[in-house]
């Protein structure tokens, strides 16, 4: 999602709930989401709960803040997109199981169903995945590449976001590692992403921005924001490479600490509910663009949702996380 800056929602979006007090809610949200603010405005109405909405910036910075209050964290909820992250904050104990009740109330799809972490670690809300964002005016149609090894013939002219920024940037990363194995995947990222300037961006939106531009012909996105391009009228296609694209959820993660656990199962009800679902597709950026897991939501006219999906072992995109993200930082970020 495009860096935001820190968002209050109290009574109304003022200047005066921005800078109210985090006790003052009664819960707080920490979000690198674009439609995290107008559910949470929905929730509002809904329910009469305030909820203050942080948003650091990005996936990473999101994180960063998280990590940074260590023991006395301030958050009540994180809403990101990632599965490896959020199992990393369970494995550290920053998050608790999400009660069991929660899940068993809601009426998944089969691939919603297969989202569900056996540990509870998080709530899939939706999914995307990540897709090869390719110009189809820098490239014409008998070129388009349909696996990431394709991408070694566009090597210096491939846009891609730097994973220690960007949640779905990581769980990409890993779930290449996974489907190539890591010393070849290793291997062919090093022949792909040959321009710093393009290999180390912090949103999808910039990759969006490169490919548009013509600066990149190809860029390694997340397929919603690719999308949200596609129904402005932008000249982009999404390409699903034949190895497979690993399923990105969005999770709603409960804070140990919290001290609102009834306004956070609030919170996620109404999330799951059609009325929740309908605020997360009531905008045009990248994160409206999701994957509903939930019967009888459907996604945004034009979204393709028949992809072949790879599921991301967690566990060790976990254990690898702080090593992975220091090798694609030190190999393709100026």
């Amino acid at each position: 999602m495009n860096i935001k800056t820190t968002l209050g929602l109290a009574l109304s979006l003022t200047a005066l709930s921005i800078t109210a007090p985090a006790c003052a809610a009664d819960l707080v949200l920490y979000d690198a989401l674009d439609f995290a603010g107008p559910v949470a405005k929905a929730f509002q109405a809904k329910t009469g709960l305030t909820v203050d909405v942080v948003e650091p910036g990005s996936t990473g910075e999101t994180l960063g803040k998280i990590a940074a209050e260590g023991s006395n964290p301030q958050f009540d909820i994180v809403w990101i997109d990632g599965s490896a992250v959020m199992e990393r904050m369970a494995a550290d104990h920053v998050l608790q199981p999400v009660p069991a009740e929660a899940f068993d109330k809601i009426a998944w799809t089969d691939l919603g169903k297969s989202l569900i972490p056996q540990n509870h670690a998080f709530l899939p809300t939706g999914t995307s995945t990540t897709a090869i964002e390719v110009n189809t005016k820098k490239v014409k149609a008998d070129k388009m590449p349909k696996s990431w090894a394709d991408l070694q013939g566009f090597a210096g002219s491939v846009a891609a976001k730097d994973p220690n920024l960007s949640g779905p940037a990581y769980q990409w990363l890993a779930g290449l590692f996974q489907t190539n194995g890591v010393d070849a995947g290793k291997e062919l990222l090093a022949k792909t992403l040959t321009n710093k300037s393009l290999s180390g961006l912090s949103s999808g939106g910039k990759v969006n921005k490169a490919v548009l531009t013509g600066d990149a012909s190809v860029g390694i996105n997340q397929d919603s924001a690719i999308f949200s391009k596609i129904a402005a009228g932008e000249p982009v296609v999404a390409v699903y490479p034949s190895e497979g694209s690993v399923s990105l959820p969005q999770g709603l993660g409960i804070s140990a600490k919290t001290q609102h656990m009834d306004a956070a199962r609030k919170f996620i009800d109404f999330v799951t509910s059609a009325e929740g679902q309908a605020a997360m597709q009531n905008g045009d950026d990248t994160d409206f663009f999701f994957i509903p897991v939930i019967k009888g939501v459907n996604p945004k006219p034009g979204r393709e949702t028949n992809i072949a999906y790879t599921h991301l072992d967690d566990a060790t995109a976990s254990a690898h996380e702080r090593e992975w993200k220091q090798w694609y930082k030190d190999k393709f970020v100026q």
